[in-house]
């Protein structure tokens, strides 16, 4: 998955719980964080691609901070799900259509509520709203913030407003990795506990 796919993994996550528009940009900045390491001189991809249980890894590297505020709650959330896509996604079980390579074709206004149908505008503006104010062990909120620009800049998210199809199957592997991140956040009692608390 590229950086754009695990937005859409982000915001399939966010509607499955009902979580509110508010905290879209945490999840959205958790989303990319795991790619953030390509920030940090001598960071290395593993520290952030665990072999062990992915949710307490998350926990664990995020510390007291996933517990503090909904916001990064969101952000630890977004994380597991990423991690959880790649593990999913590696090696390619999906081909996109050759008119689609990108997983994504516009389409006019009017097809707005349509079905698998992606408003880009507020997620580009939820992006370059929000700025990182959460660590993962040694990934600083700073490194994370500096990702962001790179995803802002692929497309259709540098378009900034539209509206685009997700085609198949990018779709349903989207909505299975989102549901597998529920699923492996509520087997765990501490990502059960993070899912269930945003309110407070």
């Amino acid at each position: 998955m590229n950086l754009t796919h695990h937005l859409l993994v982000a915001e399939s996550l966010r509607g499955s719980l009902l979580w509110p528009s508010r905290l879209r940009g945490q999840m959205l900045l958790g989303a990319i964080a795991p790619d953030a390491h390509t920030e940090v001189p001598g960071l290395g991809r593993e520290v952030l691609r665990p072999a062990v249980d992915v949710v307490e890894t998350v926990l664990g590297l995020a510390g007291p901070s996933s517990g503090r505020s909904a916001r990064c709650r969101a952000f630890a959330v977004s994380v597991v799900a990423h991690l959880v896509a790649d593990e999913l996604t590696r090696p390619h079980r999906y081909h996109l259509p050759p008119h689609a390579p990108t997983g994504f074709v516009q389409v006019p206004d009017a097809d707005a509520g349509a079905p698998n149908v992606l408003d880009i505008g507020p997620i580009v503006r939820s992006l370059i709203r929000e700025r990182s104010i959460c660590a993962l062990g040694p990934l600083e909120p700073a490194a994370v913030d500096r990702k962001r620009w790179e995803a802002v800049g692929r497309w259709p998210l540098r378009e900034g407003d539209g509206h685009f199809l997700v085609v198949e199957p990018l779709a349903s592997v989207v909505s299975e990795c989102a549901a597998e991140a529920l699923e492996r956040m509520y087997r765990c009692e501490a990502g059960a506990a993070l899912l269930g608390s945003w309110r407070a």
